[in-house]
Formats: C-alpha cells, structure tokens, sequence
C-alpha cells in the first residue's frame, strides 16, 4: 500500500502490483490518506470485458483504481474529464474532444509558438475542482498514450471543444450548448455522485469559458486560438 496526493487529495492505495506505484512515483506522499482504494481480481478483469484490449492486469489495476477514484470526486467539488490540459501564459487550458480529433496535435502546435510559455499538464484525464469559488485542473499519472503529464495544478479558464475544419475560427459557446458538450467527455460517477457532479458542473459554467476551436492540423491553427484566448 502507498499514499498519493492528487487534486490536493491524499489517496491510499492497496495495490496487487508494483506497476501501478512505480507510475504514480511522482505523486507518492508519505501524508495520511484521507479515503483508500483497493480493487478486486474481477473489478481488474472487467476493465477488458467491453474493449476486449488484452492488456496484462498489472495495467488494468491503474485503469479500475482510477475509475474508483473518480467515482469519489464529486465528494470533493469535482470529477474527471477527458482531455488535454495545458498551462499557457498562465492560463489553465483544456482542449477537449472526440478521440482522433488531434487534441495532442493542437496542443503540441501551441508549444511551438515563437516567445509563448506553454506546458503540457496532463495529456488525457486530468481533474478538475471548485476550491473556494475556483477551479483548479490537475496533472495525474493517468495521461493518455504519450505519457505526459506534471505533478501540478493551473487556474482554468478555457474548455475549449476542438472540431475538425478546413479554416481555423474560434468562438464562445452557448450557455445552453455547455452541458451537452461536456457530459461525453466527463466520467459519470456511479451512485449518488452524479447530483453532486452536475452541482459542480453548474457552478463551474459561471466560473470558466467554453469555446469551439475549428482548426486544421497547421500552426496557424494554434496563432488563431492563442490571439483570441490570450490576447483578448
């Protein structure tokens, strides 16, 4: 068993394997935990009943400790999304999108502009928190494919929901367009979490801006983003 600090959360974990603590290395604390997490063989296993992916178990234990620990996020003001998070000019950025849009691509453009500082904090599901009327996202050790991900925190300002498109235009979303576009990127808790998720979720449209990218897979793609969210 090892303590993990995440979401400025302590989470004890009851691992069978050592894969899952060498990933989480960067998050170890030596902290009393506030909850713990253990898993079972058939929660473990049940992780590859629907995508049949055949991984080993020692990587299925990450995948159903993380759905435990996100299920219990909503007791903490927040609740895990799928996208890219990054830190630009001080800004919290989350890019989201469906799966082969080019979040990651978008997001790597953004690094190459000449003079901006920008950061990659978690490559696939950071979480997100209302603490004292701010959201806060976070890097975790669950980041996607390529691996990138830092043990921090940023200010969100922006959830930007990336779309394919031959010219590059960004604009603010709809207040009533917000929730529809976030529920299939947000884990949904099981039990009663959900009503707590969706008071979160209210509470954060006031606190963040929603905007719709269309962007090609050009750096200029990343200019027309970057002069409308930092500049303006």
């Amino acid at each position: 068993m090892f303590n993990i600090k995440i979401a400025d959360i302590v989470i004890g974990i009851e691992n069978k394997y050592e894969y899952i603590r060498e990933m989480c290395r960067d998050y170890i604390t030596e902290e009393a935990a506030e909850f713990c997490i253990s898993v079972t063989d058939e929660e473990i296993m049940r992780e590859d009943e629907v995508e049949k992916t055949g991984f080993p178990a020692f990587y299925l234990e990450t995948l159903a400790v993380y759905r435990k620990i996100a299920d219990r996020m909503p007791e903490y003001g927040g609740f895990l999304m799928h996208g890219v998070l990054m830190s630009a000019e001080d800004r919290g950025i989350l890019l989201t999108a469906e799966s082969g849009t080019g979040k990651s691509t978008h997001a790597a453009l953004w690094m190459q502009l000449p003079g901006v500082r920008c950061e990659i904090i978690n490559g696939d599901k950071p979480l997100l928190r209302i603490i004292d009327g701010c959201v806060y996202a976070y890097g975790t050790p669950w980041c996607g494919k390529e691996g990138i991900h830092k043990n921090a925190r940023v200010v969100l300002t922006d959830i930007c929901f990336l779309e394919r498109g031959k010219e590059n235009s960004i604009c603010n979303v709809d207040k009533g367009e917000i929730m529809q576009n976030l529920l299939p990127s947000i884990h949904i808790p099981q039990g009663d979490g959900v009503i707590a998720m969706l008071d979160t979720i209210d509470t954060m449209a006031r606190l963040v801006n929603f905007r719709r990218i269309k962007c090609n897979m050009d750096i200029s793609a990343a200019e027309t983003a970057y002069n409308e969210i930092i500049k303006k």
